[in-house]
């Protein structure tokens, strides 16, 4: 079941859309799909096809496929099918045919959207290669079609050389000289001969093959190259029986397969319709189409898909708020165009077709039904108005929520308030029944009966207040206004004509269309005022998005700048602890050094990071712990309530309890008089003058490597072997790196052969 009848689609101009369809493909089915293309009704098989088109306009986009062109090979499988044997160009085609499908194939079998078009494709690699590696584009058979042609064609050419040459030697003989014409070898009824005066026949033995028009030359095959003209003859037939097994063995392939020949030359033709409807969407930028169950046609900024560059956008909407869409305005302003373009936007949408717009929703209709143009029939003695009431009637019969009616002029060609009257009803029968429908008119009644029915809209196109040139735009929600009488002033009608005629007018229609004038021009005002407010908006908007990268920047940056500050100062800090060694740390030397630490945090904007919550609700002197922000352990010497005083070697901090962790068990309380000592015993406990990191990664290896050359420096060990393995040797290169940035480190190297050679590294801390 079709959408739509043929004189819809021909009032749409359809054909012309269709005709870009053909142009397109590049198969002989192909093209025969495309011209027998028409809307459907099955909803889901149009949903698929849509997929299909755009999952093929991906690859058409890329430029990287291009479907190869082949001719219609039915007829060609059907004789092979019969036994009849396959001339080369026919035999060739059929290759080409089976690489085309091969190559569509290939291109498209991944695209789950068309498995089922692949589905039937089965490949025939050998007999197309073999087609194509004999037979050339010209239809001629090759000499590598088959060993024994090749080995007959050598001969044949050495046989023909043969032949030329003892004919050769006769013309250059002066024995022969009077007799010659010209001095040629040339070939009569495929045999080589030679050019002799007709007075000479006896002297020159020979068989005459031809004679000249004007019977003064013999063309004469000599006794002498009787032999190698034979041999020659010979050889061209091993050649044609050659060439025609070739022929006969090809044509028999091709009778096999030919049902799967046919399948695959159909998933072809198939791959090519998509691909001309991909290549017309990305021809004229076009957009995949919304589909919704609803009854209702959206478009937003359609282009006309005829009319191009020069297509002016429209909007329009039908839906189930907006039933009846009444379009109004003068002539040769763009409302057969924008009818034409609602109707043709439902019929291509069926089609799988993409469309010119920025956003279209076409619902689900079961019939599209459009009236036109005139349609007089003088053999029928039928008028303008008869054939639309026909059409009219044809429109009534059966319309229902899932219609789309199309009618340019509805109720014209009659008198004019007699037309507004029938068409009214015709339209209050159309809402009635819930159909969808999009009209033009000129008639002041149509545009009042849009204005005060719910369910019905008035649209106008737009033209210029000062000069009533159409723009072809389409306003919704105003009704258009009739321009004869500014026109008629333009092109030089006398003014006092104009002025009688406007006094004409009733009072009702000249207050009608008064209004509609102020309203068109405070409608274009606003048009212009919304323009300029929404150009200051993306200016504003625009700036606001570069403020906000540029905030965004300069807050990555100081991200940056903070996080390298904040591993100069942790750097810093660990150097420092370090070189202090043993020295005596005064409570107010450590007082100073904490205001220092955080004034500099303050002054770089580095904000500590959340600490987590402390495992433990009291410390005690001699607990283990973590300074978060610093990232160093220490011993807990004193707890003074919210601050806790921590040792780390010989120096003592005083740190808040939020940002202290613990982080081993609870050792021995030291003796409050000599907590660096106690610090330095517990170091050495932990310490081991040996540490194995082998099958760590760099990451796992190196805080165990920091801590533990901590440990070692507190516990004063040194030397130290640290054991991390040969492997691909990137762990001991990285370990290395490490100790010379630290400045703990005196010195250190690969271990010698007994030492364990590259996978160990000897380190001699500084006292």
């Amino acid at each position: 079941m079709t959408l739509a009848d043929a004189r819809t689609l021909e009032a749409l101009d359809f054909a012309a859309v269709r005709e870009r369809v053909v142009a397109a493909t590049r198969t002989n089915r192909g093209t025969s799909y495309a011209r027998e293309l028409v809307p459907g009704t099955d909803f889901e098989a149009i949903r698929r096809e849509q997929r299909r088109t755009e999952a093929v306009r991906s690859l058409v986009a890329g430029a990287d496929f291009r479907v190869m062109p082949a001719i219609e090979t039915a007829p060609l499988t059907e004789a092979a099918q019969l036994g009849r044997t396959l001339a080369p160009p026919d035999l060739r085609a059929v290759g080409d045919a089976i690489a085309a499908a091969a190559a569509a194939h290939r291109a498209v079998h991944e695209h789950d959207d068309l498995s089922e078009v692949v589905r039937s494709y089965a490949s025939l690699r050998e007999l197309g290669r073999g087609i194509l590696d004999a037979i050339d584009e010209r239809g001629s058979v090759l000499d590598r079609a088959s060993p024994a042609l090749g080995r007959i064609r050598r001969s044949l050419a050495q046989a023909q050389a043969d032949a030329r040459d003892r004919l050769g030697s006769m013309l250059s003989s002066a024995k022969y000289a009077k007799a010659i014409q010209d001095r040629i070898v040339t070939i009569r009824n495929g045999r080589f001969v030679i050019p002799i005066k007709a007075e000479f026949a006896g002297s020159v033995p020979s068989i005459v093959h031809d004679t000249s028009s004007s019977g003064q030359t013999l063309f004469v095959e000599p006794l002498a190259a009787l032999e190698a003209n034979n041999r020659v003859r010979t050889l061209q037939i091993e050649e044609e029986r050659e060439v025609a097994r070739i022929l006969e063995a090809f044509s028999r392939e091709v009778g096999t397969h030919a049902v799967q020949i046919d399948a695959n030359v159909e998933m072809l033709a198939q791959i090519d319709l998509l691909a001309a409807k991909a290549e017309l969407a990305v021809r004229g930028e076009c957009i995949v189409p919304e589909l919704c169950d609803e009854s209702l046609l959206a478009i937003e900024r359609g282009r006309h898909p005829l009319l191009g560059e020069r297509a002016v956008p429209q909007s329009l909407q039908v839906d189930e708020t907006t039933r009846l869409l009444v379009v109004s305005g003068p002539n040769m302003g763009g409302k057969t165009v924008a009818l034409k373009m609602a109707g043709l936007f439902v019929v291509m949408a069926y089609c799988g077709m993409q469309l010119p717009a920025s956003d279209v929703r076409v619902g689900r209709f079961e019939r599209v039904i459009a009236d036109i143009g005139d349609e007089q029939s003088l053999v029928e003695n039928a008028s303008t108005f008869s054939a639309h009431l026909a059409r009219t009637r044809e429109m009534l019969d059966g319309a229902n929520a899932r219609t789309l009616v199309i009618v340019d002029e509805i109720g014209g060609g009659t008198e004019p308030s007699a037309g507004a009257a029938l068409a009214i009803a015709m339209l209050e029968r159309l809402l009635e029944r819930g159909t969808r429908a999009v009209v033009s008119t000129h008639s002041v009644e149509l545009k009042l009966f849009a204005h005060a029915t719910p369910s019905v809209a008035n649209a106008s196109v737009r033209f210029d207040p000062n000069t009533f040139a159409p723009t072809f735009e389409l306003d919704v929600g105003t009704p258009g206004q009739s321009l004869a009488f500014p026109l008629a002033t333009r092109m030089g009608i006398d003014a006092q004509i104009v002025a009688r005629a406007h006094s004409l007018l009733e009072g009702r229609e000249r207050d009608y269309e008064a209004a509609l004038a102020e309203l068109a021009l405070r409608s274009s005002e606003l048009r212009d005022e919304r323009t300029r407010l929404e150009a200051e908006r993306r200016d504003a908007s625009g700036e606001l998005q570069r403020l906000k990268r540029d905030r965004d920047a300069l807050e990555t940056e100081r991200r940056r700048f903070a996080t390298r500050a904040e591993e100069r100062l942790q750097q810093g800090l660990r150097d420092f602890v370090r070189e202090l060694g043993g020295r005596k740390v005064t409570r107010s030397q450590t007082k100073l050094l904490d205001a220092t630490i955080a004034a500099m945090r303050r002054d770089l904007g580095i904000g500590a990071e959340p600490a987590a919550p402390s495992q433990a609700t009291s410390f005690h002197p001699g607990d283990r712990v973590r300074i978060l922000s610093l990232n160093q352990d220490g011993v807990v010497a004193e707890d003074w309530d919210d601050r806790l005083l921590v040792s780390i070697g010989s120096m003592k901090a005083m740190v808040e309890r939020s940002d202290v962790a613990r982080i081993g068990a609870v050792e021995k309380r030291p003796q409050r008089s000599a907590p660096a000592a106690q610090a330095r015993m517990s170091a050495a406990q932990r310490s081991s003058a040996e540490l194995d990191v082998r099958g760590k990664r760099y990451s796992e290896a190196e805080p165990l490597v920091e801590r533990w050359i901590d440990d070692a420096l507190l516990a004063g060990n040194s030397p130290l072997r640290l054991i991390h393995g040969k492997g691909t040797g990137m762990l001991g290169r990285g370990l290395q790196e490490y100790l010379r940035a630290n400045s703990a480190v005196k010195s250190f190297r690969y271990g010698t052969e007994e030492e364990g050679s590259t996978g160990v590294t000897l380190i001699e801390l500084k006292t």
